[in-house]
């Protein structure tokens, strides 16, 4: 079934056209993700996908009902956007940051109840943090935090993780496992997951689709293909040092094998 179908979609915001005639097609279960420079519409395409801003032009279907059916029932996406809106000195625990992740399910008004609890820990788990289940939210460091917000979106079951930036605030040594850990939860949980990153140069060998977007999609298809010179240089509009995809290149054809 088709997880993300998009026809036409062109977006304009204050004045100014952002996304321009975009059509992407994703099957359930498989993992997308969206590269491109800061400001080239990533964070908009996702917003437009999640209902938060509506298309001037074109259809968008997300399991073949229009995001804003989507987002009225609450249970559809698990969302981690850009930037966290836990203020930083606000006094809340890692376990009552995943709890908000349920009241999509339970309603506002409505107590949690100890299947609600019980879930959270169970992302808890999966995320490997369930030890800081008590340490208030400030007190994380960022891969910390951004495993948190990840159990949040994952606690209420949706059919989609997106994620905008994800390795915000994570050391370049950790990314590497990070994204290991995407992958895993794509494969356990059969998820279809959106990623929006500006890191090309390590995602394709994690994804099994990429889409390079700025302004409109300069390429679709297989990951490798989004390491091409020429595809760089249109999604940057600049030269580009291919030096070092060499190597990323050989794990994503590893990857093809498993």
């Amino acid at each position: 079934m088709k997880a993300v179908e998009i026809k036409n979609l062109t977006v304009r915001l204050n004045g100014r056209e952002v996304l321009n005639n975009l059509f992407l097609s994703l099957d359930e279960g498989r993992f997308l993700g969206v590269v491109g420079p800061n400001g080239g519409g990533k964070t908009t395409l996702l917003k437009a996908i999640l209902g938060l801003i509506k298309p001037s032009s074109g259809d968008i279907r997300v399991f073949g009902k229009s995001p804003e059916e989507v987002l009225k029932s609450g249970r559809m996406f698990g969302y981690l956007p850009q930037v966290s809106k836990v203020a930083q000195d606000f006094p809340i625990r890692v376990i009552d940051i995943v709890m908000m992740g349920r009241y999509g399910r339970i309603g506002m008004l409505r107590w949690p109840k100890e299947e609600d609890r019980r879930k959270a820990l169970e992302y808890l788990t999966v995320m490997g943090i369930e030890d800081l289940k008590y340490v208030p939210f400030s007190e994380l460091s960022g891969g910390q935090q951004q495993r948190t917000s990840i159990a949040r979106a994952l606690a209420g079951e949706p059919k989609i993780l997106m994620l905008d930036e994800p390795n915000t605030g994570i050391d370049v040594i950790g990314q590497g496992d990070f994204y290991h850990l995407l992958k895993g939860l794509q494969k356990r949980f059969n998820i279809t997951i959106l990623m929006a990153s500006h890191d090309i140069g390590t995602i394709p060998a994690y994804v099994d689709e990429i889409a390079c977007l700025n302004y409109t999609f300069h390429y679709q298809g297989d990951p490798v293909g989004a390491l091409d010179e020429t595809v760089l240089n249109d999604l940057f509009g600049k030269d580009v040092d291919l030096l070092h995809h060499t190597d990323i290149c050989e794990k994503c054809e590893r990857l093809r094998r498993v």
